[in-house]
């Protein structure tokens, strides 16, 4: 059975996994669902309603980390330049961690401009004595200083283009087609997304325009 992957054209965490699939060369249907969010039907796919989601011949393989794992245990083209792995031998638990970390600095941009874009303010008492995007920010800009620390001028890995690089670029250039955030004046980060951008797989997975 062919990889078929699922994907919304504007989410970052698809984003994601079809940059991926063009850097490594691997063959796959991609299906868009035009709906957002996915149609009540999706959940047979995906109980959780997300994508991406990715159909191989031994099942479906989700969330986006779990994709990533797979994808690169299925191989590269000879012209890939990109990591074999999301961690390096002797910096194991710590490459992981970033990646880790990236990928749940997407879902606080996520639940964030959700939050704004639903409209919805609650008129009943605050328990919790917060602003739950507020909280949302405020962690997303802290975990901005730290990877800037933990990146370097080359990205995450030096020498190759490494996953954490990719997630970066797409959920920042994500988060500047949907209303921004404060994330420039890093260098090191600014640099990673730059040489994203100019890459054709992430030029051929530019989400939609924002209405």
């Amino acid at each position: 059975m062919a990889l078929r992957l699922y994907y919304t054209p504007g989410s970052p965490f698809a984003r994601i996994v079809r940059v991926l699939l063009r850097e490594l060369e691997i063959a796959c249907e991609e299906v868009a669902i035009g709906s957002f969010p996915p149609p009540p039907s999706y959940f047979a796919v995906n109980p959780m309603g997300q994508v991406p989601a990715l159909v191989a011949s031994d099942g479906v393989r989700f969330p986006t980390r779990i994709i990533i794992d797979y994808l690169l245990s299925c191989g590269r083209g000879t012209s890939s330049v990109i990591a074999p792995s999301v961690r390096r031998t002797n910096t194991y638990w710590e490459d992981d961690q970033t990646l880790a970390t990236i990928l749940a600095m997407g879902d606080s941009l996520a639940a964030m401009k959700y939050q704004q874009w639903s409209g919805l303010v609650s008129g009943k008492e605050n328990l919790i004595g917060f602003d739950p995007a507020d909280r949302h920010a405020e962690r997303v800009a802290k975990t901005l200083d730290w990877l800037e620390v933990r990146a370097g001028p080359d990205g995450f890995l030096p020498g190759v283009l490494s996953v954490q690089d990719i997630a970066l670029g797409c959920i920042l250039l994500w988060v500047d087609a949907r209303g921004g955030f404060a994330w420039r004046r890093r260098p090191h980060l600014e640099k990673i997304v730059h040489r994203c951008a100019e890459r054709s797989s992430f030029a051929n997975t530019e989400p939609q325009p924002w209405p």
